[in-house]
């Protein structure tokens, strides 16, 4: 008797993956649906036409989103770039109110963070104040 080794995925791995539909996973089901069609009743041309259409447009759309994700971050790591050395205020992510001078920037898969001096980090989404650096009188005080 011969024992297979068990595998298994966490569940929201597995959910993840199976929820997203691609464009292949739409031409599969054409094709599919080409091989299982009644040969006395083949599907017409236009509405062949009209799901190949369909499927262009969302590899379209698809390339557009990447495309538009990218700019957004490009745009925040610039907004986030011209902060350095600027005092800021906002809420972190236990929506307790921080605030502190911009000492660098840092982009993770969860978005753009501002660090600042007091060691903390700011989500740029959640800035509520920006000032300029503080002067030399003021730091005196």
């Amino acid at each position: 008797m011969q024992v297979q080794p068990q595998t298994t995925n966490p569940p929201t791995q597995l959910k993840s993956n199976k929820m997203q539909l691609k464009t292949e996973d739409f031409i599969k089901m054409m094709i599919t649906q080409l091989q299982n069609q009644d040969p006395m009743e083949p599907a017409k041309n236009q509405e062949l036409l009209a799901q190949m259409s369909q499927i262009g447009q969302l590899q379209s759309a698809t390339s557009l989103q990447d495309s538009l994700k990218g700019l957004v971050l490009q745009n925040q790591i610039g907004s986030a770039g011209n902060l350095i050395g600027k005092m800021v205020e906002g809420a972190d992510a236990n929506q307790e109110s921080i605030s502190g001078l911009v000492s660098s920037v840092r982009v993770t898969k969860d978005g753009v963070f501002l660090e600042l001096d007091s060691g903390k980090e700011l989500a740029l989404n959640n800035v509520t104040n920006i000032a300029g650096a503080p002067g030399p009188s003021q730091i005196a005080a």
